[in-house]
């Protein structure tokens, strides 16, 4: 080995050197790269007889500085953060939508109540009738005008979830391509640090779109799959994705698996993905927040116009408007809406009402048959609510809601039941209404006796459900026993005493007890069929009656002026129908769950942002470009190349010299 070619080969490595640190200096910005060091080895001696002479430097091979396990570590992080990320932003903009929990429809609530005690004292006022009404038309519009909301932000996710699957499918072909192109760039024993690169660049935007695994077998191939285990990408092979139409709610997106069917290749066959089996990433966020906040908001706000409806709608029932017509509805809202699975092959329909509509389940549900069972499932807490081999019938309600068949279901057939959802866009006043059909009369009237000489006063409280009062009750006080009498056979009286009583009238002179020093309220039930009159009646009687004081109760012809039913919906606001809870706790309730939730999830984003953050810098520390210590490295090689320049310079001097001495 001359000391010529020992130099040339150190020039040839200072090349090498210089040009793989130019190369980092020149990658230091760019997204994926990852640093590269030309690796030296002593090059074979060559015995001398004196001993080995060394043969000068080679350069094995360029190397990445690159962690496998720090990547994996990164790319997992990374789609946990996008996910978060994602939630976070469109569960803080539905927070900012429903704003304050004591403002906004909650407040219109107590508006539309306070505006009834406006009608109590001046029942046939109409601006109070006006204002009433205003506050009626207030309310629907900012529940209609969330309805619009949550819409808008359905379509947004499904914009970008179709986005999304788009993107992701380019990407896993791109890993497809580049796992073949490696595979033959890499034949000759060299890695493609470059093909490498570009794609451990495309895993990393993969997994900030979707969560995925990634292993690599023994040929070097990336292998991409789902975290629910579909792979989508296996050695040169892609599968891609697809945002499809929802077969059980044709308003959302949901993603689909696709690969070649296993009887006909040439075809693709797609499957429906649960959301629950689609996480990380961007993709996931969305789907998260879809399916654990977006839906069930919208469910519950629709469950609090449900029952306001149905509960003020009741009332009026009960009541005799301006026009002295028995009140009819006053609000509208959507029936449960029922969807068909777009699979299904039986021609079976399905409809749905609600048990009580004052207290309706939250939450929207499935119904499923395989064959031999039909299971009802809350498709948002995921719970089964009930399960039956008989087919369902309205006679049996089924987690509040009366389902009706046309017929036996096919086995594999399903249908959604969204029992409140459509009601935030539905509500409204009933067409037509105005003022005057505010039925704040009580159908029933209660005087006292023009002889009576004591302080005994009678007041109706409201109609029940069913009440008839087509003729007048007249009763007559005992101030010896403290009793009245004169309640029609064939009733039961109730009596408000603790514990209540409840006495069963068998003639006209039965006596009721009455407590003249804290008053009692009185409420009659018909036993009778058909029911007598008064049935449903409640009534409070206060004072001390003289013996033969008389008090009737009877029909409220004509009498528009009373505001008693008007005072009974009022007291609707205070009313804890809708699960235990009053209308504007419920909504205060649904405003602190949302508020609760997106600031969970902003909070585990930041804490997320920060972790990605310091896994970066760890894998940074290893893969990235520190340009001081390339410069320190360029120098160095500077250096080596002029040492071995003057190396090959000696050597070409001492060749002239020896070529002197022969001439």
């Amino acid at each position: 080995m001359t000391l010529f070619s020992t130099g040339l080969s150190g020039l040839n490595a200072a090349q090498l050197g210089m040009a793989t640190t130019g190369n980092n200096i020149s990658n230091a910005a760019t997204a994926g790269y990852n640093r590269e060091i030309a690796i030296l080895a002593e090059a074979n001696g060559q015995n001398s007889g004196a001993g080995f002479i060394g043969g000068g430097v080679n350069t094995t091979t360029i190397q990445r500085q690159f962690s496998a396990a720090l990547t994996a570590e990164l790319n997992n992080a990374q789609a946990q953060n996008s996910s978060l990320a994602s939630y976070s932003g469109l569960i803080s903009s539905l927070n900012n939508l429903v704003g304050s929990p004591t403002g906004g429809i909650s407040s219109s609530i107590s508006a539309f109540f306070n505006g009834l005690q406006g009608i109590v004292n001046s029942a046939n006022s109409s601006p109070a009738r006006g204002t009433a009404i205003s506050n009626a038309q207030t309310l629907a519009a900012q529940i209609n005008a969330a309805g619009t909301e949550f819409d808008q932000l359905r379509q947004s996710v499904n914009t970008s979830l179709s986005s999304d699957v788009t993107q992701v499918n380019s990407l896993t072909k791109q890993i497809a391509q580049l796992n073949s192109q490696i595979a033959a760039a890499g034949a000759g024993g060299q890695p493609p640090n470059q093909l490498l690169d570009a794609r451990d660049l495309a895993v990393s935007n993969l997994t900030q779109l979707v969560g995925v695994s990634v292993v690599q077998d023994n040929q070097g191939n990336m292998l991409v799959s789902l975290s629910s285990g579909q792979p989508l990408v296996s050695g040169a092979q892609s599968y891609n994705l697809a945002a499809v139409t929802s077969p059980d709610d044709p308003s959302e997106m949901v993603i689909a698996y696709q690969q070649p069917s296993a009887t006909n290749p040439g075809q693709m066959v797609s499957s429906i993905l649960s959301d629950s089996a689609v996480t990380g990433g961007d993709i996931g966020g969305q789907l998260a927040f879809r399916s654990q906040t977006l839906d069930p908001a919208e469910a519950q706000l629709g469950a609090i116009a449900t029952s306001f409806a149905s509960q003020v709608n009741a009332q009026n029932a009960l009541g005799i408007d301006q026009n002295g017509n028995t009140g009819g509805d006053l609000f509208k809202v959507a029936p449960p809406n029922v969807i068909a699975n777009a699979n299904n092959t039986g021609t079976e329909t399905l409809s749905a009402t609600l048990a009580n509509p004052a207290s309706p389940p939250v939450g929207d549900f499935k119904l499923s048959f395989d064959g031999t069972t039909y299971t009802l499932t809350n498709t948002t807490t995921g719970k089964v609510v009930g399960t039956s081999t008989t087919q369902p019938t309205a006679a049996n309600p089924i987690g509040g809601i009366a389902l009706t068949l046309s017929g036996p279901m096919t086995a594999g057939d399903s249908f959604t039941i969204q029992p409140t959802r459509g009601a935030v866009n539905s509500f409204g006043l009933v067409a037509g209404v105005d003022g005057s059909q505010i039925a704040a009369a009580s159908p029933a009237i209660a005087s006292n006796g023009t002889a009576n000489s004591g302080t005994g006063k009678i007041q109706i409280n409201a109609a029940n459900p069913g009440f008839v009062i087509n003729s007048s009750m007249n009763l007559t006080y005992d101030a010896t026993t403290n009793t009245l009498s004169g309640f029609p056979p064939g009733t039961t009286v109730t009596v408000n005493t603790t514990p209540p009583q409840t006495i069963t009238i068998g003639a006209a002179t039965d006596p009721v007890p009455y407590d003249p020093t804290n008053g009692t309220t009185f409420t009659i039930n018909s036993t009778a069929t058909p029911p007598v009159s008064p049935n449903g009646i409640s009534f409070t009687l206060t004072g001390k009656p003289a013996t033969g004081d008389t008090f009737t109760v009877g029909p409220n012809t004509g009498g528009t002026a009373d505001g008693s039913n008007a005072s009974a919906m009022s007291n609707l606001v205070s009313s804890t129908a809708l699960g235990g809870a009053t209308l504007t706790d419920s909504y205060a309730g649904y405003v602190n769950n949302i508020g609760n939730t997106a600031s969970q999830v902003t909070a585990a984003a930041t804490s997320q942002g920060t972790l990605v953050s310091q896994i970066t810098a760890q894998q940074q520390s290893v893969s990235g470009v520190n340009l001081d210590e390339e410069a320190t490295n360029l120098l160095q090689f500077q250096q080596l190349y002029q040492a071995n320049s003057k190396v090959i310079q000696t050597a070409q001097s001492l060749f002239d010299t020896i070529l002197q001495a022969l001439n």
